[in-house]
């Protein structure tokens, strides 16, 4: 169960990118923007360690909602969470592959955030 430490900057970057193309991102930073010519993207990084029950890791759907198919092994990988500091939106990476957004982070997320074990995308569609 070796998993590989995730390049943060390269996660980073996916990351900006994925914002810059993302409509309510952009229309939150303009707001924000308006109030401060001078407000930047700031992005802080939590990274720990998840075992999984199976080789989908946290990709358990597709973006669709269909079921992936993996093998049945215990799996270790690290969670990323990145956190947009000026529109308090937070991406989620599992390996260096990102899975999800979260805009308005609840109670739920934040106790996840905590116990150092986020949601797969279909739970967190559910629940974040």
């Amino acid at each position: 169960m070796n998993a590989r430490y995730p390049n943060l900057e390269l996660l980073e970057y996916k990351a900006r990118v994925a914002l810059s193309k993302d409509e309510e991102f952009l229309k939150n930073f303009e707001a924000k923007r308006k109030d401060n010519k001078y407000v930047y993207s700031e992005i802080d990084a939590v990274v720990f360690p998840q075992i999984w029950g199976s080789t989908c890791t946290g990709f358990d759907v597709t973006e669709d909602g269909s079921p992936t198919l993996g093998g049945c092994a215990m799996t270790k990988e690290y969670t990323t969470v990145l956190h947009e500091l000026a529109t308090d939106i937070y991406i989620i990476f599992f390996g260096e592959k990102m899975c999800y957004k979260v805009t308005n982070a609840n109670v739920e997320f934040f106790e996840d955030l905590k116990k150092r074990h986020m949601a797969s995308l279909s739970e967190a569609k559910r629940r974040y």
